[in-house]
């Protein structure tokens, strides 16, 4: 078992999409023995694992030479390195923002004043001012999206927006109900499933040239089989509407299932709606459903010459990548992720739980013991994002993480997801 405090540390890392830009609050534990402004400071200049989604905003090599508390101020210096970040606008306030919220969370503190080498730098890359102490800012959080409260897809809009994998529009809205193209479908499944653009010498569709934006997705959609160009003739005609069947079809292709599509050309399906439906159509709809991607309507349709909706696409690709049905989604890590030992696990997701509070907690894949627990709070009392931190295991071999809620009733735990990771030297 390791030593930790019974009251959780709250620290900030940094969010930054193409449309916007936020610090997502991140629960974590500090072993017994430390000063926890200063190893609460470390652990955000450390930065989040890589491949979380999260940034780490400050240059390696910066260290805190100093930290000292008194009247509600807290004088941080920090070494040289600081001032060489990549500070943009967006940049030098998230950074900034994550050592102020970090802490001022922390009892005691309600300022922070940042020194450079034991000296006031005004600013560190001329964008905010910090020559004087700065406070706790609600409004660097990256807040959910503000449309989607109530619609039936919120629970995927939310942990594909906080995968990076959907993006709301400049005003913080969604629009769920609103329809997807078919290069917008294909960039989806594209960052979804993982692959990188591409560029072959010779488009393969005459209307989805160099300069069009969509050239790399579909071309690397035609690479991985995703897209059969025979299925669409001469042109693409990516602006198009896409409807329910086609995107039963890229999504069944996208996990590799072909094979199980062409197996079920003939199934029999509990829709009322596919008496006509092509055996190629119907082979991929019951693959689909059968994948556990895709469900039919409550009337008993499925609509497969129905637009597809951004809701609609948001469960899909949640559904894709298994981030759960329960009313906690986990995003990250995904099952099987390797981490050092001795690191720090990052979890991250979202969850709609009694008063916004969850548990999470990393245990020996074998006997179950509780290596580390904390925990921790979504950002909205409805849909939010919530984020732990805790200590891998120190030596090789599987471990599982878990976040759960505790029943209001009687305690127990429910909603329970998990993930399998491997511990690696």
């Amino acid at each position: 078992m390791e030593q930790a405090y019974s009251e959780p540390v709250t620290v900030y890392f940094a969010r930054m999409l193409q449309m916007d830009f936020g610090l997502v609050p991140v629960f974590t534990v500090l072993p017994d023995g430390v000063q926890r402004e200063r190893a609460a400071l470390e652990v955000v200049l450390k930065g989040p694992p890589a491949g979380s989604g999260l940034r780490s905003l400050f240059p390696p090599q910066t260290r805190v030479l100093g930290l000292t508390v008194a009247d509600g101020l807290a004088t941080v210096d920090f070494s040289a390195e600081i001032m060489t970040g990549p500070w943009g606008s967006a940049a030098e306030a998230l950074a900034l923002g994550s050592i102020v919220n970090t802490l001022t969370r922390l009892p005691g503190i309600d300022r922070v004043w940042i020194l450079v080498e034991g000296q006031a730098p005004g600013s560190l890359g001329g964008h905010v001012d910090i020559s004087e102490p700065l406070r706790y800012n609600p409004d660097m959080l990256a807040l959910p999206l503000t449309d989607v409260t109530g619609h039936w897809a919120a629970g995927h809009i939310h942990a594909m927006y906080l995968a990076d994998i959907v993006s709301g529009y400049p005003a913080g809205d969604y629009r769920p109900e609103q329809n997807v193209t078919r290069e917008e479908f294909i960039k989806l499944i594209v960052l979804t499933a993982g692959l990188e653009p591409a560029d072959p010498e010779q488009p393969t569709f005459p209307d989805v040239g160099k300069d069009r934006w969509s050239s790399g997705v579909v071309e690397a959609a035609v690479a991985a089989g995703i897209l059969n160009p025979s299925d669409y003739g001469a042109n693409l005609r990516p602006a198009e509407r896409i409807g329910r069947r086609e995107m039963a079809m890229l999504l069944v292709r996208a996990t590799g299932a072909e094979a199980l599509a062409t197996s079920l050309t003939g199934a029999e399906l509990p829709f009322t709606d596919l008496e006509t439906e092509p055996g190629w159509g119907r082979g991929y709809i019951a693959a689909a459903v059968k994948l556990g991607l895709m469900n039919g309507f409550p009337d008993a349709t499925f609509q497969p010459g129905a637009f597809t909706r951004r809701g609609e696409v948001a469960t899909v690709l949640g559904r894709y990548l298994k981030v759960g049905e329960e009313e906690i989604r986990l995003v990250y890590p995904a099952e099987g992720s390797q981490v050092r030992a001795g690191d720090g696990v990052l979890v991250l997701g979202v969850a709609r739980v009694f008063e916004s509070t969850l548990q999470v907690r990393v245990r020996a894949a074998s006997g179950g013991d509780v290596i580390a627990q904390t925990y921790t709070m979504t950002t909205a009392a409805g849909w939010g994002i919530y984020g732990a931190l805790l200590p891998a295991p120190g030596t090789p071999g599987e471990f599982v993480v878990e976040a759960y809620e505790q029943s209001a009733k009687d305690g127990s735990e429910i909603n329970l997801v998990e993930r399998r990771l491997l511990t690696v030297p």
